[in-house]
């Protein structure tokens, strides 16, 4: 019996020759494709591959892309620390000391020191020796990670600001404090900051002089800013994420004037005092605002020239607001999923805004709005509750609204747009007393509101629906969509308002009316009717029932009993209003009796519906 041993050499043997034989790909690129490859590769993972090969070995001690990892905080053992802290330190010191003596370029090197054992925290003085190396290898991308104890700070080495070649700095400190030297960064053009904090009150304006060629800014977990000021000429892109702008004696002002400028996304950020935005960047085109928290009275004043996305998303307001935007380019603005607990006033003007939405906003209850200190400035828009949204848009074509909140009944809402042409409503009704009436331009409306509010009995129920404040605030709503030439609508708000209202609302341009209804259309049959009373150059009328009558849907009658009892329904409707049946045309009443189609027939229209009976 042949040995197992022998067969597993036999076996090695045989692997070894297929894999000669096999074509290399890898080895056969062209070192400048081999480092392009390197430059994905992440860290640590270039020494690891240097093992492979001593062609390898060579490509990666000189490739231009350098990434080195060091944890020190992993461990017990401080005997088997300051092993890995001499032969990190040895390999790294080789490697670049090699690439100074050679000159070979260097386009990124990456050193992450993670080390918070006081024996081993030496990461600032050690990195800071292979970054002076790594300036005079002509370095384009610097991207540092060291703990810096809060009480000594960190400054870069004066090579840094020298470098000619250097274009991408990123910095992080682990929140040590960080402090810019009287030197600048002439030929930088990324800069990013994550985890430090900055103590220096002229920080955004030193950032603005000493960066004449800035193109993109990043603030990322920065803390200790009281002022941001900034007059850059060169920079396009400014993110600021997850950065707290804390108290101060003086309001807190956020001035941002760069002419450059086309990109600011403001995300998970804490404004905690009476903050003033002012933003002058004419050539601003998208700006975003997330996830952020506005703690006292806040002001933003836009004045951007080819501003045209404005997005408010997932923020809290918790005291008064105004957003004044004066941008003639704004296409489109939008506020959604945001929570207010005092008055926001939101004045839009711009001729070419084609739409607005406000989706999914939360309304604090006025016992959690009444815990914050009133602002020391009030907001003068006329006589009104103090909490409320008030949106003026001289040029809004589009609007469309989104609300889901418990509250949202009692927190009105003011709209003045008398150009406004679409309007789309759903969700929770809000308080519309205050809308204006003024919308003479609206061509079409699609509204389904209807309260989440669930109760246990129909009587708790009834008491909800007989509620005056809906029932006056159904009637407003209606009455500011009275100029539409299309309306598509739910049931719900015209049965508030005629359960204390006997006269109808008239609608004097309405020609075509989808009704959406709640329950049977047996039982809404007389509000239908009085509702279909107002509207007097009625051309078309779909009706869309959810559900149907118990009798018309029983599955053993027969279709052509469907149609007879739908049809009788039919003309009832018709009685009600005293309208001639001989007028109407009813169409499309489907197997399901949940689509009914009546069409007003005349001149030629009733000619090719007899036109065409005679064919079939």
């Amino acid at each position: 019996m042949e040995s197992p041993f022998k067969s597993m050499a036999m076996s090695s043997d045989q692997d070894t020759r297929i894999l000669a034989c096999t074509h290399d790909r890898l080895s056969g690129l062209p070192d400048q494709v081999i480092y392009h490859i390197f430059s994905f590769l992440g860290a640590n993972d270039t020494a690891r591959l240097g093992l492979v090969s001593n062609r390898f070995k060579k490509l990666c001690s000189s490739s231009p892309y350098l990434n080195f990892v060091a944890d020190f905080d992993s461990g017990s053992d401080h005997s088997c620390l300051r092993t890995r802290y001499t032969d990190f330190c040895s390999y790294v010191d080789k490697v670049l000391r090699s690439r100074e003596k050679t000159g070979e370029g260097l386009v990124r090197l990456l050193v992450h020191w993670f080390c918070k054992q006081r024996r081993f925290d030496i990461g600032g003085s050690v990195v800071s020796s292979w970054v002076t190396v790594a300036t005079k290898c002509g370095v384009e991308e610097l991207d540092m990670l060291v703990h810096v104890d809060s009480l000594r700070g960190y400054s870069l080495p004066d090579c840094v600001y020298k470098c000619e070649s250097l274009r991408a700095l990123k910095l992080n400190l682990q929140m040590g404090r960080f402090s810019f030297q009287i030197l600048g960064f002439d030929w930088l053009k990324d800069l990013w900051l994550d985890s430090v904090t900055i103590g220096d009150k002229n920080f955004g304006q030193r950032i603005s002089d000493r960066c004449k060629c800035l193109k993109r800014l990043t603030l990322e977990n920065v803390d200790g800013i009281s002022d941001l000021t900034m007059t850059s000429s060169s920079l396009e892109d400014l993110e600021i994420s997850d950065c707290r702008f804390p108290n101060s004696f003086f309001d807190g002002k956020f001035n941002i004037s760069c002419s450059s400028l086309k990109v600011l996304t403001i995300s998970r950020c804490q404004f905690k005092a009476l903050w003033h935005v002012n933003l002058d960047c004419q050539s601003l085109k998208n700006m975003t605002v997330q996830d952020s928290e506005f703690g006292r009275f806040f002001v933003c004043k836009i004045d951007c020239e080819s501003l045209e996305t404005l997005e408010v998303c997932g923020s809290n307001f918790l005291e008064a607001c105004q957003l004044l935007v004066d941008c003639p380019s704004l296409i489109h603005a939008m506020i959604s999923s945001c929570r207010f607990a005092n008055v926001c006033f939101l004045n839009i003007k711009s001729s070419s805004l084609g739409g607005l939405t406000l989706s999914e906003c939360k309304f604090s209850s006025p016992e959690i709005g009444s815990q914050y200190s009133k602002p020391k400035k009030e907001i003068k828009v006329g006589a009104g509750p103090c909490r409320r949204i008030i949106m003026k848009a001289e040029n809004l074509e589009t609007l469309t609204v989104s609300s889901s909140d418990a509250y949202s009944y009692e927190f009105p809402l003011s709209i003045s747009a008398p150009k406004l042409k679409d309007l789309r409503w759903t969700g929770d009704p809000v308080d519309f007393s205050y809308l204006n009436q003024g919308m003479v331009s609206l061509l079409n409306a699609r509204i389904h509101i209807k309260p989440t509010c669930r109760h246990r009995s129909e009587e708790s129920d009834r008491r909800c629906k007989h509620s005056k404040s809906l029932i006056y605030c159904a009637a407003k709503f209606l009455q500011c969509l009275s100029e539409a030439r299309f309306l598509s609508i739910n049931t719900w708000p015209i049965e508030i308002f005629f359960m204390q209202n006997d006269s109808p609302i008239v609608f004097k341009k309405l020609q075509n009316l989808v009704l959406l209804t709640n329950g049977s259309f047996a039982d809404q049959i007389p509000t239908i009717a009085s509702f279909l009373r107002g509207l007097p150059n009625l051309r078309r009328l779909i009706i869309r029932c959810e559900q149907i009558s118990h009798e018309l849907s029983d599955p053993n009658a027969t279709v052509h009993l469907f149609n007879m009892l739908f049809f009788a329904l039919f003309l009832q409707l018709l009685n009600l209003l005293g309208l001639n049946s001989r007028s109407f045309n009813l169409t499309g009443v489907g197997q399901d009796l949940k689509n009914v189609k009546i069409e007003a027939v005349q001149g030629q229209a009733q000619s090719c519906v007899q036109n065409a009976g005679k064919r079939r």
